[in-house]
């Protein structure tokens, strides 16, 4: 039983045709076009070749990028106007050696060079009844088949050249002879005039009514119009999602395919099958086709403006990306190098970008805290013993309006050297990102922020905070503002009327990257304030640092006579501790919390005697294998996402502090 080895062009001289200059592709068998992505852009070097073919490109064929390297590709398939076409050739580049590739005889093609590259050209497309004709000049964008089976003949192709019928893997690229514009068309001209001459005596007719134009050169009314955009091929595979094949009208899919062509040549190839081949209407047979007469007309084209036209336009790449890698991974060893050195706006309290809140009850300090950091970070000077990163902030006064300045002033009286921060007394909408945007203009305006400053949320939000979906919007624009400012943007909010937790819904806890409770507890002289950090997404949470309220002198007078006085922070080791309710379930004895109750326990076990922090999925493993919570042994039970829900109501209710991927009791 016999069988037949398929012939390995691509191993066996792809190597030696890059060494002599040439810029290949790959061809797989049965096509004579590419499938390599980004291929007209392609430079393989000898090591490639020998990796490529060792990973399935062995037997493809060979097929040369045609910018540098053109080639006159007269598909004729009349054996006497084929022979006059080459004469013709022959008079036109006279005394030069020139090399004849054939596939389907007699058809052939003929190989040069060019230190201009320029885009295909093509002569109109005859027909004779039975087959049609044309000759083009393949450049910038195309590509030709140098050593191939033919998926018509099932024949290799052929090289004349009188060195012993090798063809260009035996000649460099620059030795080959030059090819310009004005040449090209030379070759086109002769073309049409043998074609002009068998339309007149009616033994062809004009396939296609076309306008004999370079590819290249724009009509003289728009110079524009009809150019390429300008589009990558990945921005182009980013705009054709925006319109989807499906069950596209046969006009719709054509206008595709013609714009696609027009922009990326025979490089768009991939994509245009890619997208086509997505309905149920596709064929191999009608796509080829079509692609293939898209190269032919040189008259007015579809550009791909038409596909411009109505689409939403792409959301910008993210920092580090391109159109390339337009959502860059990285390697973890090489990513996690320089950890140490993430910058801090204040030490182990405040991050130096993302989003913020800071919360409390009604007389708890909650704004003379939030200005106290703003001043520190404006001013570059220690908060208590933390190093502080020094930038410029930005106090949106919302909810105080220019109430705020009489506490400005007494700021201003205990630390007289300090200057103070920007301060606006506007209550913008962060529901509505035109508010935003103007916030961030006019920060830019004045040389942009490390700390923007938002009190309160509730002034500066039209819709319900206790609605998820806007608080979430509400938070994201937030965020949208950190990232456009690169800083940290820090919101005031207020406590429920128990002081239990924040005002309104979770989000604003799962969203934000710190959460810091402002409460108190005393009267008079003796009252204590506490600044608790509830929530820190890169660090651990559970500090604590007290403070007390210290009224300030005399900052002048009202119209009657009497004092304006205000308060300052004084900074305290003093920190309030919570009162239980005297009645009613607590987490002690609360049945509902029996559960969780039983979750510390194995937390508890965990960490040891000396309480060291645990990794949250041990804590969800042990969970799950405890023979009390899971009986039956169910897989993932309970599961993960539900006890995540559970850990974070712990950590609200002071039993846990949760940071990153850790988890330590508290006592």
């Amino acid at each position: 039983m016999g069988f037949n080895l398929m012939p390995q062009y691509f191993k066996d001289l792809g190597e030696d045709l890059v060494r002599h200059g040439y810029r290949i592709v790959p061809l797989p068998p049965g096509s004579k076009g590419p499938r390599m992505k980004g291929w007209p852009q392609a430079s393989l070097t000898v090591e490639d070749v020998r990796r490529m073919a060792a990973n399935g490109s062995a037997q493809a064929g060979v097929g040369v990028i045609a910018a540098s390297t053109p080639a006159i590709d007269v598909d004729i398939l009349d054996d006497v106007i084929a022979q006059r076409m080459s004469d013709e050739i022959d008079r036109i580049f006279a005394g030069q050696s020139l090399m004849t590739r054939t596939g389907m005889a007699p058809k052939f093609l003929v190989p040069f060079r060019s230190d201009t590259p320029f885009r295909k050209m093509s002569s109109a497309i005859y027909t004779d009844g039975k087959n049609e004709h044309k000759v083009e000049i393949l450049g910038d964008g195309q590509q030709w088949v140098a050593y191939h089976v033919h998926p018509d003949t099932g024949k290799p192709y052929q090289w004349w050249d009188g060195l012993g019928d090798s063809g260009v893997c035996n000649v460099a690229a620059h030795d080959l002879p030059a090819l310009d514009r004005t040449d090209a068309q030379r070759v086109i001209d002769a073309f049409e005039r043998i074609a002009s001459g068998l339309v007149a005596q009616g033994k062809w007719t004009a396939a296609v009514s076309v306008e004999r134009v370079r590819s290249d050169t724009p009509p003289a009314d728009d110079p524009f119009a009809d150019q390429p955009v300008g589009k990558s091929e990945p921005e182009v595979a980013r705009l054709l999602r925006a319109h989807p094949n499906g069950d596209a009208s046969y006009e719709h899919w054509f206008q595709v395919l013609a714009a696609l062509h027009h922009e990326l040549a025979d490089a768009g190839r991939d994509l245009a099958y890619e997208w086509s081949s997505s309905s149920s209407k596709h064929t191999d047979e009608k796509f080829d086709t079509t692609w293939n007469s898209l190269g032919r007309y040189t008259g007015r084209p579809v550009t791909l403006r038409s596909l411009l036209k109505g689409t939403k336009p792409e959301p910008a790449l993210p920092a580090g990306a391109s159109d390339d890698d337009p959502f860059p991974f990285y390697a973890g060893d090489e990513y996690a190098q320089g950890f140490e050195n993430v910058r801090e706006m204040v030490e182990d309290l405040l991050p130096d970008q993302g989003t913020g809140m800071v919360y409390g009850a009604s007389q708890s300090g909650k704004t003379f805290w939030a200005m106290d950091i703003a001043f520190c970070v404006h001013n570059g000077v220690m908060w208590r013993d933390k190093e502080v990163k020094q930038g410029s902030v930005f106090y949106i006064a919302a909810e105080a309006g220019r109430g705020i300045r009489k506490r400005i002033a007494a700021y201003k009286k205990v630390h007289p050297e300090t200057v103070a921060p920007f301060f606006a007394d506007t209550a913008p909408d962060l529901l509505d990102s035109v508010w935003v945007d103007r916030i961030k203009d006019s920060i830019r305006l004045r040389g942009g922020a490390s700390l923007v400053v938002i009190d309160t949320m509730s002034a500066s939000f039209t819709g319900d905070d206790s609605s998820q979906q806007e608080t979430a919007v509400m938070v994201q624009n937030c965020s949208n503002l950190a990232k456009s400012l690169e800083c940290l943007v820090l919101f005031v909010h207020h406590a429920k009327k128990d002081g239990a937790s924040w005002r309104g819904s979770g989000v604003l806890y799962n969203d934000n990257d710190v959460v810091i409770e402002i409460s108190a507890d005393g009267e008079g002289a003796a009252r204590a304030h506490c600044a608790h950090v509830v929530k820190q997404r890169d660090d651990e949470a559970g500090q604590k640092f007290g403070f007390r309220l210290v009224k300030s002198g005399k900052l002048g007078e009202k119209p009657n006579g009497k004092p304006i006085t205000s308060c300052t922070i004084e900074q305290t080791d003093v920190v309030p501790v919570k009162k239980e309710k005297k009645s009613g379930p607590t987490f002690e004895n609360d049945e509902r919390f029996g559960k969780q109750r039983h979750y510390l326990d194995i937390l508890a076990g965990l960490a040891g005697l000396d309480n060291q922090k645990v990794e949250i999925g041990v804590w969800i493993n042990a969970i799950q294998n405890d023979p009390i919570v899971n009986e039956t042994k169910e897989p993932d039970y309970p599961r993960a996402d539900s006890l995540t829900r559970s850990f974070h109501r712990m950590a609200k209710q002071g039993k846990i502090s949760l940071g990153g991927l850790y988890v330590r009791l508290l006592t």
